[in-house]
């Protein structure tokens, strides 16, 4: 894989233009690697990874968690694994 520095930011953009699709919103948190993305019911994930393509996704219990819920967890680390594939394959 290419550098991590070159990786990071376009996993980034990418990711950031798939999440759109689904009207969450991505913001990266001040710790390195660590982001936040809020779904339209106001569900909150936290994204992070100490080893670049090893990316953990944990639910934030802000309230209760539904089906909708699941869908956009599911929908989320499609996203994810969409992504890192796309990178995986242009190098």
């Amino acid at each position: 894989m290419e550098t991590t520095s070159n990786i990071i930011p376009e996993f980034e953009k990418l990711f950031r233009q798939k999440l759109q699709l689904n009207n969450c919103k991505l913001k990266k948190k001040r710790q390195e690697n660590n982001y936040e993305i809020t779904t339209p019911a106001k569900d909150i994930f936290l994204m992070y990874w100490c080893e670049f393509p090893e990316i953990k996704l944990i639910y934030q219990a802000v309230g209760i968690r539904t089906q909708q819920t699941a869908v956009y967890e599911q929908a989320i680390r499609s996203h994810i694994n969409s992504c890192v594939s796309s990178l995986q394959e242009s190098i």
